[in-house]
């Protein structure tokens, strides 16, 4: 049902690596992968706001 205009991944993937992408591109969607941030992931954000919210 959802269709996004831009997938994002973070930089240690490959455009050609980036599951999704065939189908974003196949509706004229985006995909970019970004450059890396040192000492920061997704999961780490998601356990420290799970770790806040248990406060």
């Amino acid at each position: 049902m959802l269709q996004p205009d831009v997938l994002v991944k973070g930089g240690d993937y490959g455009v050609e690596q980036v599951v999704g992408a065939d189908i974003v591109y196949g509706y004229g969607g985006e995909v970019r992968v970004l450059g890396l941030v040192e000492n920061s992931s997704t999961t780490a954000i998601v356990e420290k706001i799970q770790q806040t919210s248990k406060s």
